[in-house]
């Protein structure tokens, strides 16, 4: 008696099935399950508990937590992702699959973004049961979300081009996550005069803007105007970063 086995046809069949295997890949690799799952999570509930509760404190810390969900739950994972399946060339030989080069990647970079998910939603239940308030404008932590991701998204496909390795990722990562991490907790925390909206031009700052914008805080603008002006930072980023990967993106391996 045989067994019949389903082998995806259609391109969609195709992208669910290369996306599902992704996932499965992940997480079988401890040290990037570790590095990118459980570490952001357990750096977000230490600062959840370290610093407290209350009003003056809440925005900085989930603005502590966002960037380190973006930076490295989403940025430091998709990166490894991709280069690592550049090494094995398994991107050269996915590309005869019949699957479009921007399906491919998208599917490729599914686990980093159910990672980043997960992590949101694990901070949000954290945060609730430690006593944050509900934000007054949750369409900033929206903006900041989709945005962030698209930012950090681009920005791993433009790191790749210069990443050798998957071990080397953890090292042509870490300038942009500690961009992320001080651009965030800055703008979140600092006074709202002077040259505060300065720091916008730094990339992925202005998730800290959008987390102050989400609580109530005050950045030197009103709140519809300072969430459209954070968005379109992360936004532009994104852009110069997909700009970046679409003229250099490499499919087969680095020599170096």
């Amino acid at each position: 008696m045989t067994t019949a086995t389903f082998t995806p046809t259609s391109p969609a069949q195709k992208f669910l099935a290369l996306a599902g295997t992704e996932v499965k890949l992940v997480m079988r690799n401890r040290t990037m399950a570790v590095s990118t799952l459980f570490v952001p999570i357990a750096l977000g509930v230490f600062w959840a508990f370290s610093f407290g509760g209350g009003p003056e404190v809440w925005p900085m810390v989930v603005a502590l937590q966002a960037a380190v969900t973006l930076g490295m739950g989403l940025y430091l994972t998709a990166t490894q992702t991709v280069v690592a399946r550049r090494h094995t060339r398994v991107l050269t030989r996915m590309r005869t699959s019949g699957i479009s080069d921007p399906g491919l990647l998208t599917a490729t970079l599914t686990p980093a973004i159910a990672i980043a998910l997960v992590q949101i939603v694990v901070f949000a239940v954290i945060d609730l049961v430690m006593g944050v308030v509900a934000p007054v404008n949750p369409l900033a932590l929206v903006a900041m979300i989709v945005a962030g991701t698209a930012l950090m998204v681009t920005a791993a496909l433009a790191t790749s081009v210069f990443t050798p390795s998957p071990e080397r990722a953890q090292i042509t990562t870490l300038p942009l996550v500690f961009v992320m991490l001080g651009g965030a907790i800055a703008m979140a925390v600092i006074p709202a005069e002077g040259w505060l909206q300065a720091l916008l031009v730094v990339p992925g700052a202005a998730v800290g803007t959008l987390v102050r914008l989400a609580f109530g805080g005050e950045v030197g603008m009103g709140a519809v105007t300072g969430t459209l002006v954070a968005t379109l930072a992360l936004l532009v980023w994104a852009g110069i970063f997909a700009r970046v990967a679409q003229q250099k993106f490499r499919w087969d391996p680095r020599n170096g």
